[in-house]
């Protein structure tokens, strides 16, 4: 429980209608100790907490979404200023421009020799991204011609393909014979 303020924050930050906040917060704790064991200890734990609270707090506000949202937002405010001190949760979270601190040299190394539009789609992925959001993104920066999600699950297949050529189960490089 010593990263609760974080899961806090994040619904905060990511629910759609206000109401909701305490709903998704407390969703989101059951949800963590219902898949305590789905977590890597040789990963960062804020962010993988922040992963999961977010595509938990999305999934929420799609079976909310026929409710109305809320006018009031000055309360958000209000909320997230009864958080104790704490980081704010997009320092400890990977993207496309910091991915490079949460990997080791030989992960690094892999995916440095992996085409850039599978990289791309496989760090996205990495980064708690869904296919949807994926193919969405890519698409925006140009990377993806058309909105073609079997195109981005292509990528996916093939960048893991060649990580685990590249690498052993471990995330050191293969020694080649």
């Amino acid at each position: 429980m010593p990263h609760k303020n974080l899961i806090y924050s994040i619904c905060i930050k990511y629910t759609f209608n206000q109401e909701d906040i305490e709903d998704n917060y407390i969703e989101a704790l059951a949800n963590f100790f219902k898949y305590m064991d789905s977590y890597d200890p040789a990963r960062p734990v804020k962010t993988w907490i922040y992963a999961v609270t977010k595509r938990l707090v999305a999934d929420l506000n799609t079976r909310n979404r026929s409710r109305t949202p809320a006018d009031d937002n000055a309360q958000i405010g209000e909320l997230r200023s009864t958080l104790l001190a704490e980081d704010e949760p997009t320092e400890n979270c990977m993207g496309m421009d910091n991915y490079r601190e949460f990997y080791n040299d030989d992960i690094l190394w892999a995916l440095d020799r992996l085409k850039p539009i599978y990289r791309e789609a496989f760090l996205l992925q990495q980064a708690g991204y869904k296919i949807g959001e994926i193919m969405e993104i890519t698409y925006r920066n140009g990377t993806l011609q058309t909105r073609n999600i079997e195109t981005v699950k292509s990528r996916l297949f093939l960048a893991k393909s060649q990580l685990r050529n590249l690498l052993t189960r471990n995330g050191e490089r293969r020694v080649e014979k």
